[in-house]
């Protein structure tokens, strides 16, 4: 016991008096917590905060989040799903890390509390993320958990709490001390709660809402954590309607549902489950959207534990693997202003699949965890074939994810700067390998491979150009020795001059001649072969017998089928393909559409420049069969008096365009065709509508007559009723009166009778007055 003064002091009138006397204080004091009022958390809560996660998968991640970071200290994560009872499926997460004592867990049941923020390698920051991520999965969760010397348990169980018509969140928790036995296992004595009645009341708790029925069962399920020290999670009365399948042995689904939670999948070509991504097609499947094995694959971008799932190990698929080829890594960028905690590079990795896929997109990594799948910007966004093939790792550690850590905040500063980083390094990207493609030839008929190693590339040569290299100004080199100039005189004389040094076989004006095409701003159409399924076209190989495009054109210019040397066959067989392109354009599409509109822009430009390329000889006859009579003719201008069709003078000059006059005589004769059809179909057009008009009016005037003939019978009708009603009233008026006159002279005559007989009785002395 304290002194007397002690005690007068700690008594809570001392600390009224304290807290009510001049703060003359240079710090805070110290104010015993049982004098205030405590705030508390109602049960609700936990349902609530669960609601962040909308992606089951996401919320499960958060428990593997725990395990995998740095202070856990474990080395294995084990997931797995067992039958509690017929029906009745839970799930587990243990971990062979060092364990929680006491405090610790009490900590990781309660909200807000985490020493995780700003630590190297850990994600987390609010302390919300087990409670969020458990709930939103289950109605219970039990927490097992032994270090060195101790062992605890705890339940954190909304069932219960319902039960109970709890206002506050109440957490049945154990603790017993711990020593190992020789023969293995371990030995428990009770430590906490230490009085045996409390121990009793929280021991019910766990028999009557969990599937263990006693402490000796309880015990049984911590010694399922086989290693000296662990932790083990079982998050049991999965939510309703049951959200995952466990039929597949080795993983655990997503169910695709209704909105009244029956099962469903409307069609063989819809994924069983998909996240909404912007741009992402309906019918595209993304395995880790309802795979959690496949999700846990790529959610560490470098795993630093050994992950397993029911019983079969994780294979890590690390996404930079996948950009193999033209693999391609920038320079680190920071953004500027950012806090010192926050400061770390972006750096952005860009590259293609071998094998070809539909997907697209940036995985973007914060801390090495996963926060977006297939992220798409920019091109990616809109409708066009550019960059629609474009794959990407983004580690953005200076970002700052949302709780549930399935998003960024956007409205961060940070974020916008990323992402105008990125936009800039996608197009850097894809026009740069635009250039290696044609200007580069000699890939062997593959895109050119750099694959990452451990996920950065070398600084050397290749990157030379502060990660600007890929954007053809020159700075670099190709395996052929040519610069990436964007002069196409400059490129075939650098070609020439290396084919009379014997290091090219052929020279040839193709490469140049695709590159003009595929760098217009409408080619994007032509570029790649036509996704019938993505635009929506699933009759487009029915009517196209030979599809063709730029892209499979570059393929066979790298596997040399365009060959010039000795032979008309080659340069005959590339322009007969290109043109292929511009006559399946035309078939497909209507005049008007604007893909039949691209196809003639660009195959004016195609046949302008192949007639400059072979010039007044045209000793291979490119030039005959050309499409300059679909292509309509070009914009005509003024340009130093002489008159230019397109980008073409009409001039007799060596390696000017030679216009055909047959050409422009069926030209002309197609137009005008065109524009007499089109004048007759406006006619009859013009003549259906007014017809239709004529009619339309008639058929309102006729209804019109109809109603006011009907208007005036209503009147009528109604004039006659009323006239009816005031003969009623006034024949009603004037025999009331009458009859009030009658009633008058009665009353009248019967007061003159009165009258008498009070003057007689006057009279005879009988009233007085």
């Amino acid at each position: 016991m304290a002194g007397a003064d002690g005690a007068a002091e700690g008594t809570p009138d001392a600390t009224y008096a304290a807290l009510e006397g001049p703060r003359t204080f240079t710090s805070a004091p110290e104010v015993r917590s049982s004098v205030l009022s405590h705030s508390k958390s109602h049960p609700r809560m936990l349902e609530s905060n669960a609601t962040s996660h909308v992606w089951p998968l996401g919320a499960l991640a958060e428990l593997l989040d725990n395990a995998q970071d740095q202070e856990c200290g474990a080395t294995r994560v084990d997931v797995d799903a067992f039958e509690l009872s017929p029906g009745k499926m839970a799930l587990s997460v243990q971990d062979d890390g060092i364990g929680m004592g006491r405090p610790n867990l009490h900590s990781m049941l309660s909200f807000g509390f985490s020493s995780k923020e700003h630590v190297s390698g850990n994600v987390g920051r609010f302390g919300i993320g087990f409670k969020s991520g458990s709930m939103r999965i289950a109605h219970d969760a039990l927490i097992l958990t032994r270090r060195e010397g101790q062992a605890s348990a705890a339940l954190l169980s909304t069932t219960f709490l319902n039960a109970i018509s709890a206002d506050d969140i109440l957490i049945p928790m154990f603790t017993w001390a711990t020593t190992p036995k020789a023969a293995g296992g371990h030995t428990y004595v009770a430590q906490e709660p230490s009085n045996t009645g409390e121990w009793e009341e929280n021991m019910s708790v766990i028999e009557q809402y969990t599937f263990l029925g006693s402490e000796k069962a309880v015990l049984a399920e911590l010694n399922k954590i086989t290693t000296p020290t662990g932790t083990r999670i079982v998050l049991f009365n999965l939510k309703d309607p049951p959200e995952f399948d466990f039929s597949v042995k080795n993983d655990v689904r997503m169910l695709a549902m209704d909105l009244e939670g029956e099962v469903l999948r409307s069609s063989s070509r819809r994924p069983v489950y998909q996240q909404h991504r912007a741009g992402q097609q309906m019918t595209l499947d993304v395995p880790e959207d309802y795979s959690l094995r496949a999700y846990m694959e790529v959610l560490y971008l470098r795993p630093t534990v050994t992950f397993s799932l029911r019983g079969e190990l994780i294979a890590p698929r690390c996404p930079l693997e996948r950009l193999a080829l033209e693999y391609y890594k920038f320079e680190d960028y920071t953004p500027m202003g950012l806090p010192d905690e926050r400061k770390a590079p972006i750096v952005v990795h860009c590259g293609y699949q071998e094998e070809k896929s539909k997907h697209c997109g940036f995985h973007i990594y914060n801390k090495n965890r996963l926060i977006r799948m297939y992220q798409r910007f920019g091109a990616q966004l809109q409708a066009n074939a550019m960059m629609k093939d474009m794959l990407g790792v983004v580690e953005a550690d200076c970002l700052e994810p949302t709780h549930n850590k399935q998003a960024f905040n956007t409205t961060d500063i940070a974020y916008q700067k990323c992402q105008k980083h990125l936009e800039k390094s996608m197009n850097d990207y894809y026009f740069g390998v635009q250039n290696l493609r044609l200007a580069g030839i000699g890939a062997g008929g593959k895109r050119r491979t750099l694959a990452p190693k451990g996920g950065t590339s070398k600084k050397g040569k290749d990157a030379k150009g502060k990660g600007k290299g890929l954007k053809g100004k020159g700075k670099g080199k190709n395996d052929d020795g040519l610069g990436e100039s964007d002069d196409d005189d400059a490129w075939v004389a650098k070609r020439a001059k290396l084919s009379a040094n014997g290091k090219q076989k052929t020279v040839d004006f193709f490469p140049r001649i695709l590159r003009r095409c595929m760098s217009h701003k409408n080619s994007w159409a032509f570029n790649e072969p036509v996704d019938a399924e993505y635009w929506g076209v699933l009759d487009y190989y029915e009517i196209i017998k030979t599809p063709m495009d730029f892209s499979t054109m570059v393929t066979k210019l790298d596997n040399g089928e365009y060959k010039t040397e000795g032979s008309a066959h080659g340069p005959r067989k590339f322009v007969t393909d290109a043109r292929q392109v511009f006559y399946n354009a035309w078939t497909y599409n209507t005049p008007g559409h604007q893909v039949y509109d691209f196809a003639q822009e660009v195959g004016r430009i195609f046949e302008q420049e192949i007639a400059k390329a072979v010039g007044p000889e045209d000793v291979w006859g490119l030039k005959q069969g050309n499409i300059l009579a679909m292509c309509g003719p070009a914009p005509a201008k003024e340009k130093d008096g002489a008159l230019v069709l397109g980008d073409a003078e009409m001039k007799n000059e060596p390696g000017a365009l030679v216009v055909d006059q047959e050409a422009i005589a069926a030209m002309v004769e197609t137009r005008v065709a065109h524009v007499v059809a089109t004048a007759n179909a406006q006619r009859d057009e013009a003549l259906g509508k007014l017809q239709d008009e004529r009619a339309a009016r008639e058929a309102f005037e006729a209804e019109m007559e109809s109603m006011l003939a009907e208007s005036l019978r209503a009147a009528r009708e109604e004039e006659k009723g009323r006239y009816a009603k005031l003969e009623s009233e006034k024949d009603t008026l004037l025999s009331a009166l009458s009859d009030s006159s009658e009633m008058k002279k009665m009353y009248q005559e019967k007061v003159k009778a009165l009258e008498v007989e009070l003057k007689a009785l006057k009279e005879r002395g009988q009233v007085v007055s």
